[in-house]
This record gives C-alpha cells, structure tokens and sequence, in this order.
C-alpha cells in the first residue's frame, strides 16, 4: 500500500475500531440490560426500583474507570487500556449471561460496566496524535456512534436467543471478543511509558474551570435523563403501551441505526455550530422522551420516538466530544474521561432514582421529567461564539 493510500486508510481504521468497542462496551455491557429488563424482571419477579439498582450496576465501575481512565492511558498506553476494556466487556457479559441470581447478574453487570471507561478515552488520544486537525472531529464524532451500531447489532442478537435472557447476553459477549480483536489489531503497540510529567491527575481544579462548568455540568444532566430511555424504555412499551416483545425490540434497534447517524455529527457542528446542534439535539432528546412517555401504546409514535432519541443522544455526546476536546486540548483522553465521568454519574444515579420514583407514580411521569431536564441543558450550550473543529 503506497504511503497515500495509507494515510487515507488509517482514519477509516481507527474509526471502525473505535465503533466496534464503543459498540461492545456501551451498546452491549451497559445498554443491552435495558432491552433484556422485561424478561430478567420475569425471571428473577423483580420491581421497578430492583431493576433500576440492577441497571446502576454497569455504571458504578465505569465512574471509576473513567475518573482513572486519563492517567491509564498516559502510563500504559491506548492499547493496553483498551485491551483491559476489552477483557472486562467479555467477562462481565459471561458473567451475566451465567448468573442464577440477582446477586450475580449485579457482580456481572460491575465488571461490564467497567469496560465503557477504558475503550473510549485511549482513542481520543491516538486520533489526537495520528490524525491531522481536519479530520479528527469527523473520526471521534463517529467513534461516538458505536453505541449505536451496538444497539442495533444487540437487538437481532436478543431476538435470536428468544426468551433467554443469559444466551443474550452470552452472544453479546462473543461480539465483544471480535471487536476487541479487531481494535488490538488497528492500535498501534506502544511501551506504555509516559514523558515526565505526563501523568494525568483528574483533581477538580484541573478540570473544572469557567470553560468547563457548562460541558460537565450538561454532560451530568444529559446521561440523568438519557438513562429513563435506556433503561425503562422496552419496560415501558410492553407494560403500559401493550407492545409485543418483537415490536419493543425494534423499537430500540431503531434507536441504534437512528445513533449512527452521529458518524455526520462533526459535519452538522461545522454547518449549523455547537450552540445550534446542540441545543436541537437536546430538544428533539426532550420530544422522544415525551412522546414514548406519553404514547407507548401507538407502535409508529414509537417508531418516531426512537428515530428522534436515537439521532438527537448521539449528536448530543458527539458534540460533547469534540468539545472536551477543544476546551482539553492538552490532554484529550483526560478531557473525554471527565466528561464521561459526569455523563455516567447522571446515568449512575438515574435509574435507581426513577425507578424508585416511578414504583410511586408510574413509568410515564419520569418520561416526562426527563424530557424536562434535557429543556434545562440547552442553558449549557456551547457559547455563540465556541469554534470546535477547524
């Protein structure tokens, strides 16, 4: 391959090998509960609020992966820490796939989670060092629709095994084992030793600071309301709106193929700007919230529903994305870690919380209050006069 072809391959490379991760460890270990809660919730006769602590589970150790994630990175290497991801998605699935009780299914849904804040930031770093400026918004915007490549690839898998919940989940882990496979193979080895002084300390006054108030404090906001869908949204359709299984699971592969749509979100930044994706992006997040919430029992408005969540929640963490890396520039894989970090403190805290509260006033009202919170974040949009990208 001529030294041309291989720099145009190397984007496109480092893209499918990111989407196949990501897609792993958020579309699968962490995502792929939500679609398989009604059956579990049959198997094991749980409640809403049971459910919602189950859920919590896969964000409790990606919090601490991501808060450790930057300075992993800097020590070992982009391959290493994303190998680590890797082990743990396949792991934890396996785990999870072959629990008996609650209790192991929580243990396996704690080292699943844990993948989600491994794979992600190394990437930041590598495409920050290996790609030139213009196409660094474009390759990370992508690698941030993964989650929805892996939704949409979670939901036949889920269709295939049926009723059984733990063959779900153990087919999810064989994709996970292949996109680890393929994202070694892509990243490039390294000895994982860091310049003096590299070493990246995520302490509050390093990353929080007037540029960054808005993005963390939107990011904790967008993953508090984003976790309602995520979690109670297949409950929701079957339970109250009367959908069949088939039609609930289509629902959320809808949502999936509607997240790829993120791979243009660098483009929808540079044409319409941050503040204006964003701020439409949350809405439109705050309209699909409100229209399944409040209509679950009509299969187009789902439908649309799902189409509107799917495109709007990805540009919404693309955009978050690309900005982190702008306002950290220093040190990207820092930057994605602690946005991450308030992202999945909100989807951490969501489910137990709305599940509790929804126990009390039904699964419909925290559809609605969380459309709510996402009206609230688009007082954190990026400024007017933000550039992200060049």
């Amino acid at each position: 391959m001529s030294t041309d072809a291989a720099r145009a391959a190397r984007p496109v490379m480092l893209a499918s090998a990111g989407i196949g991760v990501v897609g792993a460890s958020f579309g699968m270990a962490r995502y792929g509960f939500g679609l398989l809660a009604p059956d579990i919730r049959a198997s094991f006769q749980l409640t809403n609020s049971a459910i919602g602590l189950l859920a919590a589970g896969s964000y409790i150790t990606y919090v601490a992966t991501s808060i450790a994630a930057g300075a992993v990175s800097v020590r070992l290497g982009a391959r290493t820490v994303v190998a680590a991801g890797g082990v743990c998605a396949v792991a934890g699935m396996v785990v999870a796939g072959t629990a008996g009780s609650p209790g192991l299914l929580f243990a396996g849904l704690l080292v699943a989670g844990a993948s989600a804040g491994l794979v992600f930031p190394p990437f930041s770093d590598v495409v920050s060092g290996s790609l030139a400026p213009d196409r660094r918004p474009r390759v990370l915007a992508a690698i941030s629709s993964g989650t929805g490549w892996g939704v949409a690839l979670a939901v036949p898998l889920a269709l295939l095994a049926g009723e059984s919940w733990r063959t779900a989940w153990l087919l999810f882990a064989v994709a996970a084992a292949l996109a680890t496979g393929w994202a070694l193979a892509v990243l490039p080895a390294g000895d994982g030793s860091a310049a003096p002084g590299a070493t990246v300390r995520l302490r509050p006054g390093w990353f929080v600071c007037p540029r960054s108030g808005p993005l963390l404090a939107g990011a904790l906001l967008v993953g508090l309301a984003s976790s309602t869908y995520w979690t109670f949204a297949v409950e929701h359709l079957q339970r109250h709106g009367g959908l069949s299984r088939a039609n609930s699971a289509i629902v959320l592969a809808v949502v999936g193929v509607a997240s790829i749509g993120g791979t243009a979100s660098a483009d929808a930044v540079r044409r319409l700007g941050a503040r204006a994706a964003f701020v439409l992006a949350a809405v439109a997040e705050a309209v699909s919230l409100a229209l399944l919430g409040l209509v679950p029992g009509t299969l187009a408005v789902a439908l649309s529903s799902a189409v509107l969540f799917g495109a709007a929640y990805n540009v919404v963490v693309a955009v978050e994305v690309i900005w982190s890396a702008q306002v950290f520039a220093a040190r990207p894989s820092a930057g994605v870690a602690a946005v991450m970090v308030m992202g999945a403190l909100g989807l951490l805290t969501g489910p137990p919380l709305l599940g509790a509260l929804a126990d009390r006033t039904g699964l419909a009202a925290i559809f609605v209050a969380g459309a709510g919170l996402l009206v609230l974040t688009t007082a954190l949009a990026p400024r007017r006069s933000a550039t992200i990208g060049p």
